[in-house]
This record gives C-alpha cells, structure tokens and sequence, in this order.
C-alpha cells in the first residue's frame, strides 16, 4: 500500500527535537521584528525542543560564568512564560508540545566549568544543566577533542565525572571529542550517551565525523547521533551545494549500520550572513583554518535543510527515500525524547 503520510502531517504529530542549538540570544534571523523573535520563527518551523548551549570552551569558561549563563534562560523562561519552558525531564518536552510552547534543554560544548572540582557536576544539574559535551576540539582535563594531534584517551578524573554524570542523570555529549576518549567513554559510562552534532565519517570523511565504530558502540547502549547537516560535513565535493538527500544518505547508512533508532538530528543552528555571523566566521577560522569551506552563510547547511521553515521539507524527503512514517517520527525527535528519558528521568 502506498505511503500516504506527509512530511506536514508527520511533523504536526510528532516531537521534533534539535539537539544542537545555540546563539538563541544573539545573531537573529532577518525575519525578527518587534512582533516576531526567534522562538517564534522555532515554533513556526515546527520545532518542540532545542538543546542550547550556554557555553562553549572555545574560550574557557568557569562555574561562575556558567551559572550566569544559566540564569538568561530562565529569565527567557520569566519573560516569556506564554512560549517557552526550561525542560529538566521528558515530561517538560511533552508538555511544551501539547502547550504549543518551545522547550529550552541547557548544554555546553565543553566542560571547563567543572573546573576538576565533581561537586559542581550536581550543582549544575540542579540548576537545570542537563547535557554537557566532554570536550571540544582541544585536549582538557576529561579527554582529547578531535582536532588533537594525539588522542590521550579518558583521564582518571573524566571517568570521576562520567560516574558523576550518571549518578545525577546529566546526559554526556560526545561531540567534538576525540576517537579514543569518546570510545573509552561509551565504554565508561553506565548511561546510553549523545553525539549532538555529527556525522558519518563512512559518508564523508570530515575531522568532526564519527566513524562506524563510533556509531556502533553508542547504538549498542541505546545511544542517539545527532546527524549534523552542515554542508562541510555532509559531503567531501565542495564543488557544489549539497542537498537535502544527501543529509539523508548519512541517516540511511546509520539505519543500515545500527537501526533507526539511533538517529536523531543536530543542526548546530541555522545561520544567515549577519555582521555576528561574519565576526564570529572570522574568528573560528583563526585557528581552524577554512573550517566552513567554500560555503558561506547562505549555504552553511545543505539545500533543502537550510533554514528553520524547512523541516517539514526534511520530513517529506525521508518519506520519499523509504521511511515509514514512525521512524520519521523517531528521526525528528522520538528516539532522543527516549534517550532523555532514560538518561534524565531514572531517579
């Protein structure tokens, strides 16, 4: 029988869950006026839930600064109680889905605001920090990021945090981390874990891509890749704009390798070419040289998954590719709401 669902009605019904956002307070859309902002154009778009980052150790970040970070979002949550919610469980997403509300997960890429003390692991839970990445590009005092020359694997005191994490049910991001340190810590941790922005090294082989191994051990504990589709991670030929489809093949070789049920999506948050963007382009590119390739803000995520008004054109192309329409609904957002679950709401 022909499948007659629609990337529209799929999405109307489902949750779907960005699992990498960030610049919520900074960079707006074109399209942001006095009556329009951008939660606004996120609810539009069809999105229940971001996880945000509050901070990033792009530039070293403490305990302090994270807790002031913090307070922003439930300021955000104070001023506008009508469409947004912090979301500290499962059934906070659920809600803001049937109250037609954005629900806000806080992150960080990095965790430097550890500050190797474990007690703040549980402080910060407390205040709503619910997924942290174990490192970014660069080595810390948990692991390796990816772009260090040696991977040095897990340190003693990053497996003190992994326990701590799972202790407390605070979800580990393995993003930007380094091969032997994320695998050291998928072994590590009792908990099913994330990574909240990448792709498939077998598709395209980009430094910030997991391999099969990778995606292998966190299917087996039950754990969710949050496929990215920035274009310079979607597809090595830099020639052309990578489309939509081509995002898909990175979810189909997933499906195929380790079953729907470990996809999810991470967008790392549309962008526009805006003075922030262009400054913080320049920035990144200091030491990551032409990180971004030869695509420039118009073109950062591929064609036809490019812009918070497009996931219902995500939708209809999974349902064309062969999806069923649950798994759909599970690659938009119902196989992180799980992982949320398992990992926030065991206590």
């Amino acid at each position: 029988m022909q499948n007659e669902a629609t990337g529209a009605g799929v999405l109307k019904k489902s949750i779907a869950i960005d699992t990498l956002f960030h610049g919520l307070f900074t960079d707006p859309p074109f399209e942001c006026s006095p009556d329009k902002d951008i939660v606004d154009i996120l609810l539009d778009g069809g999105v229940t839930a971001i996880s945000t980052t509050v901070t990033d150790d792009n530039y070293p970040a403490s305990f302090t600064d994270c807790c002031k970070e913090i307070h922003k979002y439930y300021l955000l949550e104070e001023t506008c109680p009508e469409k947004v919610v912090v979301a500290t469980s499962a059934a906070d997403i659920e809600r803001a889905k049937k109250e037609g509300k954005l629900a806000v997960i806080l992150s960080t890429q990095g965790a430097f605001v550890f500050e190797q003390d474990l007690r703040y692991i549980s402080l910060l839970n407390k205040l709503g920090l619910k997924i942290v990445q174990l490192t970014y590009n660069q080595q810390c005092f948990i692991g390796s990021g990816v772009f260090e020359p040696e991977d040095k694997g897990l340190s003693r005191f990053g497996q003190q945090c992994i326990y701590e994490m799972n202790r407390v049910g605070m979800l580990i991001d393995l993003s930007h981390v380094g091969y032997r340190t994320s695998m050291e810590a998928i072994e590590t941790s009792m908990d099913p874990v994330v990574f909240s922005h990448s792709s498939c090294k077998a598709v395209s082989n980009h430094v910030r891509n997991a391999s099969d191994e990778q995606i292998k051990a966190l299917a087996k504990k039950g754990g969710v890749i949050g496929l990215c589709p920035h274009s310079v991670m979607c597809d090595e030929d830099q020639s052309r704009w990578p489309t939509v489809d081509r995002y898909i093949d990175h979810m189909v070789h997933v499906a195929e390798l380790a079953g729907v049920d470990a996809i999810g999506i991470g967008t790392d948050r549309w962008k526009r070419p805006t003075l922030d963007y262009r400054m913080g382009r320049v920035e990144f590119e200091r030491t990551c040289p032409n990180w971004f390739g030869k695509f420039d803000g118009t073109r950062k995520h591929v064609q036809g998954f490019n812009y918070f008004d497009e996931w219902e054109n995500l939708a209809d192309h999974l349902l064309r590719r062969g999806f069923h329409e649950d798994e759909v609904g599970k690659i938009l957002g119902g196989n992180l709401l799980r992982l949320y679950r398992r990992v926030w709401d065991k206590q």
